[in-house]
C-alpha cells in the first residue's frame, strides 16, 4: 500500500527529505498497529446474575477489543465445577506423544460413586478448540470448534474470551457501555438443552443404583445371617466338645458328669466376649462375673468359673491348660457341681503377612 502527500510550500531536496521522513512515521505507525495490544481492563466490571465477580489479583483483559477473564472465577460464579485433564495426544514430536491439557467446566444434575448426568465442556489449549458433551439417555457430542478469541495465559492464569465462557454454559451475555459492565445471566438447568433427556438418564443410573444397593445389602444380610447360623452352630458344637471333655475327665476322677445349661451358656458367651476387653473374672463394669448369672435371673450362688485366653483355637487346647492348674482342674472335677455352661470368642489381626487369631475360652459351672 502507498500512501502519497503533496506538500505544496516546499519545493527541491527539503520537500523530498520531507516525504520520506512521513512516510517512514506512516510505515512505523503501520507497523506497530499491526501488533495485537493488550491491556488490563480494570475499568471493566463483570457480573453473573447481577454479582459481582472477583477476579483477585488477574483482572480481565483487553485483546484486541476482546475481553479475556480468568476462567476459574467466572465459571464457579455461575455454579460450574471447573477441572484441569493433562493427557498424551495424538501430536508426536521427535517420536514422543505430547501432552495437552483440557479445561474442564461440568454442571452435574446428578451423580453417585458409579455414574454422573448433566453437562461437559472441555475447552483444550494447544488445539485453541472446544467441545461439548451431554451426558443423557442418548449421549451427544458436537464437533470441536475453534474458541472464538485465542486462549492467553498471563501471570501463570488462564483466561478464556468472556463470550466462549457463556456460551459453553449456555448463558446470555449482554454488553453495558454505560457502566462499562459485562453482564452475565445464567439460566436454571432445566432449560439446558435436552434436560429431559440428562433427568431421565439420571433417574434411570439412580434406579439401577438403587437397585444394586438393595440387591448388595439382600446378599450381605444374607451372608451376615448365614454367619450368624454358623457361629451359632460353631458355639453349639465347641459347647457339646467342651461337656464331652468335662465329662470324660470327671469320669475318670469317679465323679457324675454334668448337664449343659442353655442359661449358663448365654452367660459364658457374653463373659467370653468380656474377657476380650479385661482378662478378668471382674467384669468389665467392676462387678463380679456372678453378677451377670443374677441379671439373667439364675441363682448364683454357688458357682464358679474357669477362664482363658490365648492362640489356641480348639476346646482340647484350654481344656488340656485347665487340666495342669490346681484351681481351674477343681472347678472341673468339683462333685458339687451339676450344670455347666461354654462360651468362646475369636478375633483376628493381620500384620500385613499373616492373621493372628486370639481366642478366649469360658466355662460357667453351678449346682
Amino acid at each position: 500500500m502507498k500512501s502519497t502527500i503533496s506538500l505544496e510550500k516546499n519545493q527541491g531536496g527539503d520537500t523530498m527529505k520531507k516525504k520520506r521522513m512521513v512516510t517512514a512515521l506512516l510505515t512505523t505507525a503501520m507497523v506497530f498497529g499491526a501488533v495485537p495490544t493488550a491491556f488490563a481492563a480494570d475499568n471493566i466490571t463483570v457480573t453473573v446474575d447481577g454479582q459481582k465477580v472477583s477476579f483477585g489479583d488477574q483482572q480481565p483483559v483487553n485483546i484486541n477489543g476482546r475481553i479475556m477473564v480468568p476462567v476459574r472465577a467466572v465459571a464457579e460464579k455461575m455454579g460450574w465445577n471447573v477441572e484441569w485433564f493433562t493427557y498424551y495426544g495424538n501430536t508426536v514430536v521427535d517420536g514422543q506423544f505430547q501432552q495437552e491439557h483440557d479445561i474442564v467446566l461440568k454442571n452435574i444434575v446428578k451423580k453417585s460413586d458409579t455414574y454422573w448426568a448433566g453437562y461437559q465442556t472441555n475447552i483444550n489449549i494447544e488445539h485453541q478448540t472446544r467441545s461439548s458433551r451431554i451426558d443423557g439417555k442418548t449421549p451427544y457430542q458436537t464437533k470441536e470448534a475453534p474458541v472464538t478469541v485465542p486462549i492467553a495465559t498471563i501471570n501463570g492464569r488462564t483466561l478464556l474470551g468472556i463470550r466462549d465462557i457463556a456460551e459453553c454454559t449456555y448463558s446470555d451475555i449482554k454488553w453495558d457501555s454505560a457502566s462499562q459492565t459485562v453482564q452475565i445471566t445464567t439460566k436454571p438447568v432445566e432449560q439446558f438443552p435436552k434436560y429431559s433427556d440428562v433427568l431421565e438418564y439420571a433417574n434411570i443410573r439412580e434406579g439401577d443404583t438403587k437397585r444394586l444397593q438393595t440387591e448388595s445389602e439382600e446378599v450381605n444380610l444374607k451372608d451376615k445371617e448365614k454367619q450368624q447360623e454358623t457361629t451359632q452352630m460353631d458355639e453349639s458344637n465347641y459347647a457339646e466338645q467342651m461337656l464331652r471333655l468335662v465329662n470324660e475327665e470327671r469320669k475318670k476322677a469317679g465323679v457324675a458328669p454334668l448337664e449343659l445349661d442353655s442359661t449358663l451358656t448365654k452367660a459364658a458367651q457374653i463373659r467370653a466376649k468380656e474377657i476380650m476387653q479385661v482378662f478378668d473374672h471382674t467384669r468389665p463394669d467392676g462387678n463380679n462375673f456372678r453378677s451377670l448369672l443374677d441379671e439373667m435371673g439364675y441363682s448364683s450362688s454357688y458357682a464358679g468359673e474357669n477362664i482363658s485366653k490365648g492362640t489356641f483355637e480348639k476346646p482340647e487346647s484350654a481344656m488340656m491348660l485347665w487340666m495342669n492348674s490346681k484351681g481351674h482342674r477343681e472347678n472341673i472335677l468339683n462333685p458339687d457341681y451339676k450344670y455347666l455352661g461354654v462360651g468362646s470368642a475369636f478375633e483376628s489381626e493381620s500384620n500385613g503377612l499373616f492373621d493372628d487369631t486370639t481366642s478366649s475360652w469360658v466355662q460357667i459351672f453351678s449346682k
